[in-house]
């Protein structure tokens, strides 16, 4: 089954306010990235920076996510690649949320030590 398809497998089924009931796949070791992406679509007034913020401690990836004025949001996320693809593909899967575009932009490294969704 395509990571997608079992995301959404996953969120039919979820019941709770956090993902901490969901069981993470086997990550294999891999280069730490940083990533700035603008999210655009259904994005905002539906919970978004809130599940990354949950779902991004989980995967010990860190940054930030804040909602533009133009509705879109902006996030920095840092750690292991897969596990940064991990979280996007997570955030696709999500019935209420819609993503119609992602603007992906390498960044530099910076040191700190969580996820903050900034209100």
């Amino acid at each position: 089954m395509a990571l997608v398809e079992w995301l959404k497998n996953v969120w039919k089924n979820y019941i709770g306010s956090s993902p901490e009931s969901i069981e993470l796949p086997e990550f294999e070791q891999d280069e730490i990235r940083r990533y700035e992406i603008v999210f655009s679509g259904i994005v905002q007034d539906v919970g978004f920076r809130y599940e990354m913020w949950l779902m991004a401690e989980k995967l010990e990836l860190t940054g930030f996510a804040e909602n533009l004025p133009n509705g879109d949001v902006y996030a920095e996320i840092q750690g292991e690649k897969n596990r940064i693809m991990y979280l996007i593909e997570y955030m696709k899967a999500i019935p209420r949320i819609c993503i119609e575009n992602m603007d992906i932009d390498e960044m530099e490294l910076r040191e700190e030590k969580k996820f903050i969704p900034i209100y």
